[in-house]
């Protein structure tokens, strides 16, 4: 096997589900799905049921070549919440796949935490492939009964591919959501990724009825926007997201989501 002499893989973190692009990636302190194996582990200890949700974008601002998809599962137990997820990103030629098992669990339902063991593959047509492996935290709390903090460090552990060691993408957030109303959500954080600058993001999430929410955002480092609605029925929960990107301009993006207990 030949493993590569020089790898540019990141594995840069590119937003997966349609709920939380809707929010523009603002979901680190809300994190109330599944998807929070990709967004902040310790978020699965708020889920009582067991869900599984599905994510693909085959042609990104119209560029097969970055086609993502994602598949995210939680299961509840007595001692916390496990948690599964996979993502892929690329095309034939380039692929980076990302499997995650994923531990949340909290305190009095006051005090969230959660920590990820990453397996990262990358694969390179002609060149074979390489993996590595990596971790991340995530901790949740609420400061009141309508103010909750969050925090995620993607790959703490500074995980490297390849032979020559490239570092796999190192990315911090933390931010606040605050619900003045159960309709409601106001979402707030800082992203700081070790080779970028800072980065501002906010979100606005209102649930108009038990069967329709809607959502948007905006985001710094680039300037970003963002919307999208989610149709709830019965297990069911279908997530449509539109996001501009000051550089690379607009798609579209969806995800289906089961929640075995029934949604709202």
């Amino acid at each position: 096997l030949f493993i590569f002499k020089s790898s540019y893989a990141q594995f840069e973190n590119n937003e997966v589900g349609a709920r939380a692009v809707g929010l523009n990636g603002a979901f680190t302190s809300l994190s109330d799905n599944s998807l929070a194996v990709f967004y902040n582990p310790s978020g699965l200890g708020q889920l009582k049921y067991r869900e599984v949700s599905v994510f693909y974008s085959p042609s990104p601002y119209g560029i097969s070549e970055i086609s993502t998809g994602a598949l995210s599962y939680a299961e509840p137990l007595n001692a916390g919440t496990l948690g599964l997820g996979i993502k892929t990103f690329g095309f034939d030629l380039y692929r980076e796949t990302n499997v995650i098992l994923s531990y949340g669990n909290s305190f009095r339902e006051k005090i969230y935490y959660g920590v990820n063991f990453n397996l990262y593959n990358l694969h390179i047509q002609n060149y074979n492939s390489a993996s590595s492996f990596g971790a991340d935290i995530g901790a949740m709390a609420y400061i009141t009964d309508y103010l909750k903090w969050g925090f995620f460090a993607k790959n703490v552990s500074g995980a490297h591919i390849g032979e020559s060691k490239e570092k796999l993408a190192q990315i911090y957030r933390t931010g606040f959501t605050i619900q003045p109303r159960n309709d409601i959500n106001m979402i707030f954080e800082i992203e700081k990724d070790v080779k970028y600058p800072l980065s501002v993001r906010c979100g606005l999430e209102y649930f108009i009825s038990d069967y329709l929410d809607l959502r948007g955002g905006i985001g710094t480092q680039p300037s970003s926007f963002s919307a999208g609605a989610s149709i709830i029925y019965s297990l069911f929960q279908i997530d449509y997201s539109v996001f501009n990107n000051q550089d690379l301009g607009i798609t579209n993006q969806g995800s289906v989501t089961i929640n075995f207990g029934g949604n709202k």
